[in-house]
């Protein structure tokens, strides 16, 4: 009897502390926040010897990490961007540019957010009208050199989401990338590129709509 007892504790035993273990990573780790392509975008602009040019991120996937006891609560993001699906809408310097970017060998630029800090504003109250300012830093990788970068960034909660937006310029030549001269035509070393990133909010910290 107590054998068969002892037999059927056990297995309920397991599974709670199966369960605990569970629960305490999640703790541990924090939740992850999907990114939502469709409210983020990314642009940048090169500059040239004749003329500046536009380009956009079609194709980018990620997703931040939700610590809710952390100032503020997300503080590592990873941004994945797919090289062969940047656009300056003109189809010969797409050409270039994908060949510039080698992006047989590296077809994805990745940006690792490893830090946040409030500069002005409560983050817990930020607005698209009030928004919070923050000093951000991580590493981005791109034709396969990854290298630190930092810079400010708005953050606020808008309904469901959480939105991040800023500026920041990539040096492409610290990333072994060569720059193009080419006849009358030279591009410049650095690009800088604006970017609005929406993740998916917990229900219970998401604003309530008007």
């Amino acid at each position: 009897m107590c054998l068969r007892l002892q037999n059927m504790i056990s297995p309920r035993l397991a599974a709670s502390a199966s369960l605990l273990a569970y629960l305490a990573g999640v703790a541990a780790h924090g939740e992850t926040l999907p990114l939502d392509p469709k409210g983020s975008s990314l642009t940048f602009i090169g500059e040239s010897f004749l003329h500046n040019f536009h380009g956009e991120a079609k194709e980018f996937s990620g997703n931040a990490e939700f610590e809710r006891d952390a100032v503020p609560p997300i503080q590592r993001a990873t941004l994945h961007f797919k090289t062969a699906a940047l656009t300056t809408f003109h189809q010969q310097r797409d050409q270039n540019m994908r060949g510039w970017l080698n992006i047989k060998v590296h077809p994805e630029a990745t940006f690792q957010l490893e830090g946040v800090k409030v500069l002005t504003g409560d983050y817990k109250t930020a607005s698209p009208a009030q928004p919070a300012k923050f000093a951000v830093s991580g590493t981005i990788s791109l034709n396969g050199v990854k290298q630190p970068l930092s810079g400010t960034a708005q953050g606020w909660r808008e309904n469901d989401r959480v939105i991040v937006a800023g500026e920041i310029t990539v040096d492409t030549l610290k990333h072994g990338l060569p720059q193009i001269r080419e006849a009358v035509l030279t591009v410049g070393r650095n690009v800088k590129t604006a970017f609005r990133f929406s993740f998916v909010l917990p229900p219970d910290y998401a604003v309530s709509k008007p």
